[in-house]
């Protein structure tokens, strides 16, 4: 007997062929180049469903990065989440290796999803943010960039009490920049290296020298 599919998981299917089509066709041709026909036309879909789901291409623009953000807080949330108890807890709950190990641990996670080359499409997406802000961007910052900024930023201060709430904010900025590069300039550093790309073994290294270079400069009393 031919059972028929419910409108509304029709409705979930052509919503998500098209998030994922948006994502490749912005990041490949832009906001304004990339056209609703070739969204449609890559998910497979109607393009009047771009209306119908989004309210046109500005609203499906803002659902890519709506579903960006859903996929880096799950990969980041666990070591966010375990700095958040630990900051709940207060100062005194845990010791100075335990906070830094958190800290480690997150930085960890953020080296691991710059490298993932399944990040590349949407990587390029929030590059693009970064040097041209839309409202896209706030939906960004707001839905996790704030949140996991402020959190880590607490925790260094815990770590480095010697230094002003400035100096901290500037730390962090620094810490998760050395992780960074390795998406924005994954090229440069590739040449630099002489790898032919982030494999297990590269990336295991990675994570090595970020660890050295954090409990280096948290350990300095500069």
């Amino acid at each position: 007997m031919h059972t028929s599919t419910p409108a509304s998981e029709r409705g979930d299917v052509s919503r998500k062929a098209l998030i994922e089509a948006a994502l490749i066709e912005f990041a490949s041709h832009s906001y304004h180049a990339a056209s609703n026909r070739d969204i449609a036309d890559r998910a497979g879909v109607n393009q009047a469903l771009i209306a119908y789901h989004f309210g046109g291409k500005e609203g499906l623009y803002l659902a890519v990065f709506e579903n960006i953000c859903e996929r880096i807080q799950e990969r980041l949330q666990p070591a966010l989440q375990a700095i958040g108890d630990a900051l709940t807890a207060g100062a005194t709950q845990a010791s100075h290796e335990q906070k830094l190990e958190l800290l480690l641990q997150l930085l960890e996670r953020v080296v691991r999803l710059f490298a993932d080359p399944g990040l590349k499409t949407s990587a390029q997406l929030v590059l693009q943010e970064q040097q041209q802000p839309t409202r896209a961007f706030d939906i960004l910052y707001r839905s996790f960039m704030q949140e996991a900024l402020q959190r880590v930023t607490d925790l260094v201060q815990l770590l480095r009490p010697d230094k002003s709430r400035d100096e901290v904010s500037l730390l962090v900025i620094t810490l998760l920049g050395q992780a960074l590069v390795f998406r924005a300039a994954r090229t440069t550093v590739l040449r630099h290296l002489q790898w032919d790309d982030i494999k297990p073994a590269q990336l295991q290294a990675i994570i090595h020298q970020v660890r050295a270079n954090v409990l280096a400069i948290l350990s300095s009393q500069d």
